[in-house]
């Protein structure tokens, strides 16, 4: 999906994912907390520099803008229409392997994070180093939520900040609608 972006610190690898062609980018805040110079790097190749426009470190998310241009921006769903056993696919770059997909089903909503929030999707797909930050998107091919964290060294308990959080803060770091 051409919306996915790599994302690249001198501490961290993740994913990202284009949210409109004005250049805004959304990761997980814990990919670019390090600070430093924060790299994109589109599917077709191309590094840009990128800023950080703010973040919620609570919700471990962050907005990122880099140049304007025709990009292909993704779509975020309505995650109030989720429906478990709907299937999903993670796309991202775990390990550095760029744009790497993996499918799997919803498992369950409303799921409690770490931050004591119920706004996490649980999927069974398959989530490694370097897919935080990278868009859990549906059938329909809307970005339902970002993946965020898996539990210890499980398979298949993924968990993902569901896209209306997501839509909401967005909106808030960026002073105005973007989504």
């Amino acid at each position: 999906v051409r919306g996915v972006v790599g994302v690249v610190t001198e501490q961290s690898i993740g994913s990202g994912f284009i949210i409109s062609d004005e250049g805004y980018i959304v990761t997980n805040y814990h990919v670019v907390s390090s600070g430093g110079p924060v790299n994109i790097i589109t599917n077709g190749n191309i590094v840009l520099t990128a800023n950080v426009v703010g973040f919620d470190s609570v919700r471990d998310i962050a907005l990122l803008k880099v140049a304007p241009s025709n990009y292909n921006e993704l779509e975020l769903g309505n995650s109030d229409n989720l429906q478990v056993g709907k299937k999903v696919v993670a796309i991202g770059n775990p390990l550095g392997l760029s744009f790497t997909v993996t499918e799997g089903i919803v498992s369950a909503i409303n799921r409690e994070g770490p931050n004591g929030l119920e706004e996490y999707v649980q999927t069974d797909v398959s989530l490694n180093p370097g897919n935080s930050g990278g868009p859990l998107i549906d059938t329909s091919g809307e970005v339902i939520g970002m993946n965020n964290f898996k539990i210890g060294n499980t398979e298949g308990l993924g968990f993902a900040l569901e896209s209306n959080a997501i839509k909401s803060k967005v909106n808030e770091l960026a002073g105005k609608t973007l989504v």
